[in-house]
């Protein structure tokens, strides 16, 4: 509690204990958990079968009811919803209407870096949970709310300028307080920029500003740590916040050793919100204010501790399109035991990546991928000192092409770690890699950027879904 007295509630919100309970809800006991989730899951299970369509049919089809879920561990009666399920189902995932005082926010679309866009309808509920949330990963990191915040992302996730325009490349949006965290206590400003300006002027806007915290995509911050030159970073820089893609221990150890500061880690989608948030002990604690997190097997059964189990979300404050088990195609690792931090809230271990990635890739690739990277991301800062950007390609006959988008020429020895890294890696195989310089990387439709890519990943589906 003392840390959160650091933080002032704006005056309107002077009277909530909202924050005070999210507090208390991360120290409470294993057994008044387990009562607080079985009410809330029993809350979304006994309107999605009775107003849900999609629920309707399924408790009808196998032959169960509400009450037969009536904690997690009754979960594994209900099969998985998948985001084929999530687009096919669109419109039977809605209820006919919603319980007094609910309203639909708005529309949600994931990045369809596997597939086809998916579309969730979201809550008000839900929506704002993001906001109060946010708020937990400032006080686990101990942020301080009167410094300045700065965000560089894609212009299409950043809010609309005054005319309704995305930001333009160059221009520069201030906000006056922290966007999602100042809805409800009073902060410094946040300053927004585009991730689409070429680094040198986002290394040249962070130096101008000197923001505190930056938020940007974990493959964002390596970028700048390869490019910035001067080995000290920004005065004041405090704290880095990683969006979006995988943070992988190489990629933490290569921004560290350029920007020696704690990088916040999240874990959330889009079609659910913010589900879980790294403590500086290092386990992904779940909040479960908002959801409940399973890590399955294939069958869709608890995976045991230690093991590496698909995460499947259910969500507990969308009534609007309520996800019941839903396949995030992620994997994680399954932890027992206490975490370090002292926090009693459920949680997982490292992120793996993409099931559905994985899944298909020939057997040995992550080994090659994971050879590249450290090769990379360990490589003397004067050798890497030109590298801007790598992109690991797979072709379909196994052949791998290393792409790199640099500012000016490479060192031979830079190459030569490379190819050697590769060599031992590949030791008794035959499989080649070529190394290109390109002028550009591109970015998935989605709009994020990925440092490794296969032919081998299938196709986006094509099949129109039900309601789109």
């Amino acid at each position: 509690m003392e840390e959160q007295r650091r933080w002032e509630l704006r005056p309107e919100m002077a009277r909530s204990k909202l924050f005070d309970t999210l507090v208390e809800n991360e120290f409470i006991s294993a057994e008044i958990r387990r009562q607080r989730q079985r009410r809330a899951l029993a809350r979304v299970v006994g309107f999605a079968a009775a107003e849900v369509p999609y629920y309707r049919d399924l408790f009808r089809k196998l032959k169960l009811t509400p009450e037969d879920i009536r904690g997690k561990v009754d979960l594994p009666k209900l099969p998985l919803l998948g985001k084929l399920e999530l687009r096919d189902y669109a419109k039977e995932l809605q209820p006919a209407r919603l319980p007094r005082g609910e309203k639909v926010w708005g529309v949600f679309t994931s990045s369809g870096t596997t597939g086809r866009p998916t579309k969730v309808v979201m809550s008000t509920e839900s929506n704002q949970m993001f906001n109060v949330l946010s708020q937990r990963k400032c006080r686990w990191y101990r942020l301080d709310p009167n410094a300045s915040f700065a965000t560089v992302r894609l212009a299409s996730q950043l809010p609309r300028t005054a005319d309704g325009s995305f930001l333009a490349d160059g221009a520069t949006t201030h906000l006056p307080d922290w966007q999602y965290v100042g809805t409800y206590f009073k902060t410094g400003p946040e300053l927004l920029y585009s991730i689409t300006n070429p680094i040198e002027d986002q290394m040249a806007w962070l130096e101008k500003h000197r923001p505190a915290y930056l938020t940007s995509y974990s493959e964002s911050l390596e970028h700048l740590a390869f490019a910035w030159s001067d080995p000290q970073p920004w005065q004041g820089l405090a704290a880095f916040h990683a969006i979006s893609e995988m943070l992988t221990p190489s990629m933490r150890q290569r921004i560290t050793r350029t920007f020696p500061v704690p990088i916040i880690q999240g874990y959330g989608l889009n079609e659910i919100g913010i589900v879980a948030l790294k403590c500086p002990a290092g386990r992904y604690h779940v909040h479960g204010e908002h959801c409940l997190v399973e890590l399955v097997d294939d069958d869709g059964q608890p995976v045991a501790p230690g093991e590496t189990g698909r995460i499947v979300i259910t969500g507990f404050r969308n009534l609007a399109m309520p996800l019941i088990r839903y396949d995030t195609d992620d994997l994680a690792q399954s932890v027992e035991g206490p975490c370090a931090c002292g926090r009693t809230m459920p949680g997982f271990g490292e992120v793996v990546g993409r099931y559905s990635r994985i899944a298909y890739l020939p057997d040995g690739t992550l080994g090659l991928v994971g050879a590249v990277r450290d090769a990379l991301e360990t490589m003397p800062i004067e050798l890497a000192r030109n590298l801007r950007q790598f992109q690991l390609h797979q072709f379909r006959d196994d052949r791998f092409e290393l792409r790199l988008l640099t500012a000016g020429a490479l060192p031979e020895a830079f190459v030569e770690r490379v190819n050697m890294a590769w060599q031992e890696a590949t030791a008794g195989q035959n499989q080649h890699l070529d190394i290109a310089v390109v002028n550009q990387i591109e970015r998935s439709p989605g709009g994020k950027f990925q440092d490794f890519t296969s032919d081998h990943v299938p196709a986006p589906d094509i099949a129109a879904p039900k309601d789109d």
